[in-house]
């Protein structure tokens, strides 16, 4: 029995010598490829700015009191571009309201020079809405029915806006003591 049981180890151990260097060998086989890559250096992405001011101060362009028809007045404001992107930029009201916004005749002049302080210098190059401010108010309310061409296509520029309200002649006795209130909202897109 004794013969019996090395035959039976040296078999087993034939088997598991055969397997080990079976592995062996398809282990160098499988290492013993050419191989090669390449790549990218470190990529990144960083979104662009729109950025957009103006020089008020944040103080109202008009504070009228005591108008009668025919009143007027006029006021400019610079609003300034120092986004990174080309954008669009348009002008529209909010907060629109009172009694007094169907006799009030606004014309808003695009163009250059002049500031809020003064429109000293200003220089129309179109005129981008003659009308109501009532109608301002209802119907240029958002960025999509904004008024204006100003369009910069990179930091640094500015477009003055000159602004006229006249109190129109034919307002009736009815809007004695009545008031309008409005908002003027510049809005950049890219």
């Amino acid at each position: 029995m004794q013969l019996a049981g090395m035959k039976m180890v040296a078999v087993g151990l034939t088997v598991a010598g055969g397997i080990a260097v079976s592995s062996g060998v398809m282990w160098q086989a499988s290492s013993a490829a050419f191989t090669a890559s390449t790549g990218t250096a470190a990529n990144s992405w960083n979104a662009g700015t729109v950025v957009l001011s103006d020089d008020d101060s944040a103080v109202a362009m008009f504070n009228a009191t005591n108008l009668r028809p025919g009143s007027t007045g006029d006021k400019c404001i610079t609003v300034s571009y120092t986004g990174s992107l080309s954008s669009t930029v348009k002008m529209y009201g909010t907060a629109v309201s009172g009694a007094l916004t169907p006799y009030v005749d606004l014309v808003i002049e695009e163009g250059s020079g002049g500031g809020f302080g003064s429109c000293t210098g200003f220089t129309p190059s179109g005129t981008a809405y003659t009308g109501t401010l009532a109608n301002f108010g209802s119907t240029k309310t958002g960025f999509a029915t904004g008024v204006g061409t100003f369009a910069p296509s990179g930091s640094g520029q500015q477009k003055t806006y000159h602004v006229t309200y006249t109190v129109n002649a034919a307002t009736p006795d009815t809007a004695q003591a009545a008031s309008a209130a409005a908002t003027f909202t510049w809005e950049a897109n890219s």
